[in-house]
């Protein structure tokens, strides 16, 4: 059984909580926080150190009334490892973060045109690379994995850029390295990230857009991810907006970043238009490529709007690797959700962010969805650096 197993009541998980979401601490600041008695306090430390989960610090400063001078205590960050993966249509993104969310290693590697088979060896060499690289006490904790797709139950139900729909990744790779494994979707572990790392769960309801192939978002309620019928929540690529001729499509066909790059290319007659070559023709006032951001601009704004106004979030971030890159977008954006909300006297405001490291967004929302796994405490606050 893994140690971490043994963590089961409540109050050794409220305890662990405080170790994690303070960089220093002590007994005695534990036992103010937690309310419990400090020989209960000292019973459940003791545990946590028998399992190596506590680090020692040394010596604090004594109280005012004098006595002896507290020891300091933390989170052992290499008390073991996190891996993470997400795999992108170009793309295969890597991460593996200590048990505090401190990033190890990063990279990523080219997947584009690769066969299913050939992905998953590559995954599997990367973790046998962390196991044999990444020195801590314990070794590999967990493995999360980030589709763009549709995930209900840890299995994946609907992948359309890599083909992932007959592969149970949870089975193939907890059997062979005997750690929890987890899948998610992207757009939610983008959501993840911004409650966890950006608000340090001070914001209870925020929503976040991610536009680059597709269009996703993700939808923290209360506080918690909501994953809606069958995991089937924030799918807004799916959302219809009219065309010409009195058709409809899903957004994410028109309005997504491949879907623009697509068009104008054809529209340019450019083989190979990218990211670079949009905003450099958008920067040069290109007329084709100015139009097609305005209607982008404006699909965009309407969307969030109404998102916002369903879900009464008034906190929305953008994932979008082309906005990171050109933020002029991103700012007529929060222009025109701004000028839509005015129009409504009763509305409140709707506070947009751009999310800086978008690639590092994903993976480190996926450290945090497996380490608040690990760790018995998936309905507990974890407060990331």
């Amino acid at each position: 059984m893994n140690e971490l197993e043994m963590i089961k009541n409540n109050s050794t998980k409220s305890i662990l909580q405080e170790l994690f979401n303070n960089k220093v601490t002590t007994r005695a600041e534990i036992s103010r926080s937690v309310g419990l008695n400090k020989s209960t306090i000292s019973s459940i430390y003791d545990t946590l150190k028998q399992l190596n989960l506590v680090e020692e610090l040394g010596e604090g400063e004594a109280s005012n009334l004098g006595g002896r001078k507290p020891t300091k205590i933390r989170i052992n960050a290499n008390y073991g490892f996190t891996v993470s993966f997400d795999i992108s249509f170009h793309n295969l993104h890597y991460m593996a973060n200590l048990l505090n969310g401190e990033i190890v290693t990063q990279g990523k590697v080219s997947i584009y045109g690769d066969e299913t088979a050939e992905i998953l060896k590559i995954i599997d060499d990367k973790i046998k690379h962390f196991l044999a690289t990444v020195k801590t006490d314990r070794g590999l904790l967990g493995i999360c994995f980030s589709v763009h797709g549709v995930i209900d139950d840890n299995q994946i139900i609907y992948s359309p850029f890599v083909d992932l729909e007959n592969i149970d990744l949870h089975r193939m790779f907890a059997e062979k390295y005997e750690v929890p494994v987890l899948i998610e979707n992207e757009s939610n572990l983008v959501a993840l990230y911004a409650r966890d790392f950006l608000n340090k769960n001070t914001i209870e309801n925020l929503i976040v857009v991610s536009i680059h192939k597709g269009i996703g978002s993700g939808v923290i309620i209360n506080g918690n991810l909501f994953r809606g019928f069958h995991g089937q929540a924030g799918e807004i690529g799916q959302m219809l907006v009219s065309k010409n001729g009195g058709t409809y499509a899903d957004i994410e066909q028109l309005w997504s970043e491949d879907a623009m790059i697509k068009f104008l290319a054809k529209s340019l007659n450019i083989e190979t238009f990218s990211r670079e070559l949009l905003i450099k023709y958008l920067n040069e006032k290109n007329n084709v490529v100015e139009k097609v951001i305005a209607d982008f601009v404006s699909e965009i704004a309407r969307s969030i709007y109404n998102i916002s106004k369903f879900c009464a979030s008034d906190t929305v971030y953008l994932c979008s690797p082309l906005m990171e890159e050109e933020p002029l977008i991103f700012q007529k954006i929060t222009k025109e959700v701004d000028i839509l909300n005015k129009k409504n006297k009763r509305s409140y405001e709707i506070k947009l962010n751009l999310i800086e490291h978008s690639n590092q967004a994903t993976l480190l929302g996926a450290c945090s969805l497996i380490t608040h796994h690990v760790l018995h405490l998936d309905d507990f606050d974890l407060n990331f650096n």
